[in-house]
């Protein structure tokens, strides 16, 4: 199953100008997504590092982040840990140049939040140390823009994946992953045809599955293929499991 789906992002701010370039960039990345060839995020991620390096582009760094925030959800499940964690320290010294640009702005503020639960996906014991942080930045990007997608996503996530003794729930995940989509479907990033709508569907359609909804699942991996339909991935390895 698409790992970046499963494994965990419009803002209330409107993200920076895209030029050209970065347009370009989000096409090639969306292309490969719903193409199931996320193998070649790695060329694409290292070209956007590179322009960025050339033009400083703000626009390109927020898209930057959250491409290395995707990919590294497919790393972690599909080409090992070392890999994995290589690419977190280089996302993680990216978001927060991101912050410091933006203020500490709560788009970004959540996504620092999701590369640090990366990192205890990939060694539990870190959680000790590491979940006081994560909360901390997700309930202040929350109470700060509630109408914040990924913050919305993130907080969905963060309850998703939690053990419930440790007050984690599925139900009250839905409620959130809900919400993000919600807020996509009156974004650009659908209309733009951006990975990041597609990714927020599938997770919210994950969670119905984990929580016995699974006629709300499929109903969602129709009305994707109907969107893209493009995307045989969907079709053949969720929507066939259908009744």
């Amino acid at each position: 199953m698409k790992s970046i789906a499963i494994l965990l992002l419009l803002f209330t701010l409107i993200p920076p100008a895209r030029g050209q370039d970065s347009n370009d960039f989000n096409l090639r990345l969306y292309h490969s997504y719903i193409n199931d060839e996320m193998h070649l995020w790695k060329g694409i991620i290292k070209e956007m590092n590179q322009e960025y390096e050339l033009s400083k582009d703000q626009a390109l760094l927020y898209d930057l982040c959250f491409a290395s925030y995707g990919y590294i959800g497919y790393l972690i499940t599909e080409e090992g840990n070392k890999t994995a964690k290589e690419e977190i320290k280089v996302a993680e010294k990216r978001s927060e140049e991101l912050s410091e640009i933006l203020n500490d702005r709560h788009d970004v503020m959540a996504l620092r939040g999701a590369l640090l639960g990366y990192r205890i996906v990939l060694s539990k014991f870190s959680s000790l140390y590491l979940g006081p942080r994560i909360l901390k930045y997700l309930n202040t990007a929350y109470e700060s823009a509630d109408t914040c997608f990924n913050c919305n996503l993130e907080m969905g996530s963060r309850y998703f994946y939690t053990p419930k003794f440790l007050g984690g729930s599925k139900s009250e995940a839905v409620l959130y992953y809900e919400k993000a989509v919600e807020l996509l479907e009156k974004s650009t990033l659908k209309t733009e045809r951006n990975w990041l709508y597609i990714n927020a569907v599938l997770m919210l359609a994950n969670a119905y599955k984990e929580t016995g909804r699974e006629d709300l699942a499929c109903k969602l991996y129709k009305e994707l293929l109907e969107y893209e339909p493009d995307a045989d991935w969907v079709r053949t390895r969720l929507y066939s499991k259908c009744k």
